[in-house]
């Protein structure tokens, strides 16, 4: 964003504080924003505008939108500092997620696994259709998510076959994530609706939380 831009921007958040008519009057434009600005979030999607107090659940969303596709577990989630400038791989690697930070969390509930049981249909279905199209990178990435999906099922049992605890811990941190970010879609929706319904549909909470745009109608998102 222009100097200027950012410039006005933050004399309107200094404003909104006053009034919340504030919101309706920023400027509009095509381009989709997630931008964080001081104590506020900058959010513009399809030509509308809001301006939103700082919450953990619009820092989990931009979290989750600066990096479609991939899966956060919900202790990431939570430890991230709350400044979108960080990237990921400044907290953990790609991929290292299930291995660093699901430490002793070895359990799903029926719900989970039935979850997880789904996706796995659904990756089969896009390795099949990788395969009949040729497309290696969509093959290996089908083949990484399936193969830590089956990984992450064979943990969750035990040696006789029963289902091993997980700590309480995970489940408060799972339960914490998604009431902020569906709180956060709420507030969003609330001012933004065509955003709202958007994010609604396309983010995945969980043990494991994404974002996942249609594969044909991608959203570029600036920060």
């Amino acid at each position: 964003m222009p100097k200027k831009a950012i410039s006005s921007a933050e004399q309107k958040v200094k404003r909104a504080r006053e009034s919340p008519a504030v919101y309706s009057t920023l400027p509009t434009h095509e381009e989709s924003l997630f931008l964080h600005q001081n104590d506020y979030w900058i959010i513009r999607y399809h030509g509308r505008s809001a301006l939103l107090k700082s919450t953990r659940g619009l820092h989990c969303l931009a979290v989750l939108l600066r990096d479609p596709g991939r899966e956060f577990h919900v202790r990431e989630l939570l430890t991230r500092p709350m400044h979108a400038s960080i990237p990921a791989a400044a907290v953990a690697g790609h991929g290292r997620v299930a291995g660093g930070l699901c430490v002793g969390i070895t359990v799903l509930d029926a719900q989970a696994k039935a979850e997880y049981k789904c996706r796995l249909q659904e990756i089969r279905r896009d390795l099949d259709e990788a395969e009949r199209f040729n497309d290696p990178p969509r093959r290996a990435k089908a083949q990484d998510e399936m193969q830590a999906i089956t990984d992450r099922l064979a943990s969750a049992v035990g040696v006789w076959g029963s289902d091993r605890k997980t700590s309480s811990d995970a489940e408060r941190a799972r339960s914490a994530v998604r009431k902020c970010i569906k709180k956060a879609i709420q507030k969003i929706d609330d001012a933004i609706p065509s955003l709202g319904h958007h994010l609604a549909a396309r983010i995945k909470t969980g043990y494991f939380c994404s974002y996942n745009p249609h594969p044909d109608r991608p959203v570029a998102w600036r920060f």
